[in-house]
């Protein structure tokens, strides 16, 4: 059976979340051009999208403790659309990324992940996960297709940044949102009708268009770190939660919903009986290749 691995990209290839990095980017390419109006419109869509989150969670109920099943997790986190979507039409409608074309953003994340923004900008890399380029080589190696799926706001930032990591794009399946030029407003991946991806339910169906595409449903592993890969880690043939610690927000929810997930070098050892093998976490991708857990499985 085919086989095909799909990564989350924020906080799960990436180090850290890039949303702040990709909103630089009008300031970056126009330099003296672009001025303080648009900083201070970014900190009005962030602060708008704090409080809308922060509300809507507060009223929320059950709250989080009374949350104890993965379909109750779930039905929270589709309700984060109506939150979700307030800011990203905010995005749009102050046409934060403007007459940038989709070359800007791809050239844009190619430079970020090897320079930074320059001058005091060597903070503002983009940096990867350790052993991510070394992963993607030894995958490709073994037969297995390479995905990602996110909620970031463009794809073609995405494809700059993992580009020379991956060894090229060839082959590499990227299902995310896109802005559309000249008008800067964000649009959801074409195959799946443009909408806006936001949630856990859409990476899930981003998930399953890759895993069904050629017809016959491919063996799928996937990798994420956030409450919005959940439903994608469940319904993967393995999850995999990338997390710096035991104690990090996605393990955490996983457990307090009944799901025990042991280290990948530790407790876990996989099923031998050809059925769903579960998830574990790691730290990295290093960590994941010294555990030999990927090698094993079967495709």
């Amino acid at each position: 059976m085919a086989g095909i691995i799909i990564l989350d990209f924020d906080g799960t290839i990436t180090t850290a979340d890039t949303i702040n990095t990709l909103a630089s980017l009008p300031t970056s390419h126009h330099p003296g051009e672009v001025t303080e109006g648009h900083e201070k419109l970014w900190e009005e869509i962030v602060e708008g999208y704090v409080a809308d989150h922060a509300e809507h969670t507060k009223n929320y109920v059950p709250e989080a403790k009374g949350r104890t099943t993965l379909g109750q997790e779930l039905e929270y986190l589709e309700s984060l659309r109506g939150p979700e979507g307030v800011s990203i039409g905010r995005v749009s409608r102050g046409s934060l990324f403007a007459n940038l074309r989709e070359e800007d953003f791809r050239v844009f994340g190619q430079r970020i992940v090897e320079n930074g923004r320059g001058g005091e900008g060597e903070e503002e890399r983009v940096v990867l996960r350790r052993g991510f380029k070394e992963f993607v080589g030894r995958c490709r190696e073994n037969g297995w297709e390479i995905g990602v799926v996110s909620v970031n706001w463009s794809r073609d930032f995405i494809m700059g940044v993992i580009s020379e990591q991956c060894g090229g794009l060839d082959g590499v399946k990227v299902v995310a949102n896109g802005i559309r030029y000249p008008e800067g407003t964000i649009e959801g991946p074409k195959e799946l009708g443009r909408e806006v991806m936001m949630t856990a339910g859409d990476k899930l169906r981003g998930m399953e268009l890759l895993s069904k595409e050629g017809g016959e449903r491919k063996w799928v592993v996937y990798f994420g770190d956030s409450t919005t890969d959940l439903a994608c880690l469940v319904e993967a043939d393995l999850g995999v939660v990338v997390a710096d610690e035991e104690e990090g927000k996605l393990l955490v929810t996983l457990r307090r919903i009944g799901y025990g997930v042991p280290h990948v070098e530790g407790e876990y050892r996989r099923e031998k009986d050809g059925k769903k093998q579960g998830m574990v976490w790691a730290r990295d991708f290093e960590e994941l290749m010294r555990s030999g857990v990927i090698e094993g499985l079967r495709r």
